[in-house]
């Protein structure tokens, strides 16, 4: 037997060749799609992560307010030291250090445009009233948002306990 090329051989070779091809380009037709998702689960978890430290890190220092400028940025309620109890302080605080958005990315260690709204609920009647408007990245319109996070939590105002909201949106 000498290599003879027949008719067999090279109809199971183009098959062989077509079925490789049809693989390949099935593969790579979802790629995208799932990189782009891929995309999407990375900014929901930094918006998620973003809201945990905010809510439950009282920052660095722990009291810092109108006085000291902080090092890292947290709302919790550093005298109570709970989950989900934010100051009301910390939050005025942190709206008026967001007209230097940039200098409060880098504490937040997030390069992503993103913005923060904090409201009021009022218990009896559920209307909201906006507290932290002014935390919102320059560029942050322009871009789609891909993740928002809502968080419940209580609001410390100098005694008195407010039912509170944090939007986080990237």
């Amino acid at each position: 037997m000498k290599g003879q090329l027949t008719i067999q051989y090279l109809a199971s070779f183009i098959f062989f060749i077509g079925l490789i091809v049809y693989i390949y380009f099935a593969y790579s037709g979802n790629l995208p799609a799932f990189v782009e998702e891929v995309g999407k689960e990375d900014t929901r978890s930094k918006a998620f992560q973003l809201s945990e430290i905010l809510l439950n890190d009282p920052g660095d220092p722990s009291n810092w307010g109108p006085d000291t400028y902080p090092d890292r940025i947290g709302l919790s309620d550093e005298n109570s030291n709970k989950t989900n109890f934010i100051s009301r302080s910390k939050v005025d605080e942190l709206e008026s250090i967001c007209s230097n958005f940039d200098d409060v990315q880098q504490k937040l260690a997030l390069n992503k445009p993103f913005s923060i709204y904090v409201f009021k609920i009022d218990q009896s009647t559920g209307v909201r009233t906006q507290i932290l408007s002014d935390c919102v990245s320059p560029d942050f319109p322009k871009t789609t948002i891909n993740a928002t996070i809502k968080r419940i939590t209580v609001l410390n105002e100098s005694g008195y306990l407010k039912l509170a909201e944090m939007i986080v949106q990237m």
